[in-house]
């Protein structure tokens, strides 16, 4: 299940990545909402104010300061 939990561990174990905006709305989604199983109307705002403001990819720490 898509979970908070599930995207914190993703993203610990991956520090030095890029996330791409599209699955950093989904993480964020999932803090804020409890899970991600589909996209709504709620889930395409955040992806489209995150892609306004950051552009294609995230940093790791960018996603996690979202996300809280």
């Amino acid at each position: 299940m898509r979970t908070k939990d599930h995207y914190m561990k993703l993203l610990s174990e991956n520090p030095n990545a890029t996330v791409g905006f599209s699955l950093a709305a989904q993480a964020i989604y999932a803090a804020r909402f409890g899970v991600f199983e589909k996209s709504d109307d709620e889930y395409r705002q955040i992806a489209f104010n995150l892609k306004a403001k950051y552009g294609e990819n995230l940093t790791v720490n960018e996603v996690i300061s979202e996300m809280q």
